[in-house]
């Protein structure tokens, strides 16, 4: 179950956020960004590409692994961690973390209960947290009550 699309960030708003990060909005990142929100979800740079690319955007696959990078930094695009294996990203800067279901395989948006990284606190003695992801693993909702459907 992927989260719904996060609201589209205007031409000018994506440049200011660049902007605060040092860098400039370029077709390619703008191209990316776009890519990724239409997507929804969370999403590996490769499908991204093949978005992209289907869509007749040309643009080499180093350059939206790139783009990601920098929209990442700018605070756009998030990386969704989901444990080991590609790196999947999601368009949208509201911290929070996942549940991955071992039934279907889908990723599912768990809100943050502070709101804001980090969301546990580290004791002092360890240094300090920049952020603290949580992955919940178990079934979603929708296979549960798949579940109880078959059981009735």
């Amino acid at each position: 179950m992927d989260a719904p699309r996060p609201e589209r960030l205007t031409d000018a708003a994506l440049a200011d956020a660049l902007r605060r990060g040092g860098l400039r909005l370029t077709r390619p990142r703008r191209a990316v960004h776009a890519a990724l929100r239409d997507l929804g979800g969370h999403r590996s740079a490769d499908e991204v590409h093949a978005a992209l690319a289907a869509a007749g955007t040309r643009v080499s696959r180093m350059t939206v692994y790139n783009a990601l990078a920098d929209l990442l930094r700018a605070g756009v695009v998030q990386r969704a961690d989901a444990g080991p294996g590609r790196a999947l990203f999601e368009a949208g800067a509201a911290w929070h973390h996942h549940l991955l279901c071992r039934t279907c395989g889908g990723i599912e948006d768990v809100p943050c209960v502070r709101g804001r990284r980090p969301c546990l606190s580290l004791p002092a003695a360890f240094g300090r947290a920049e952020e603290a992801q949580v992955i919940f693993r178990g079934v979603c909702r929708r296979c549960l009550e798949g579940e109880r459907r078959k059981r009735r």
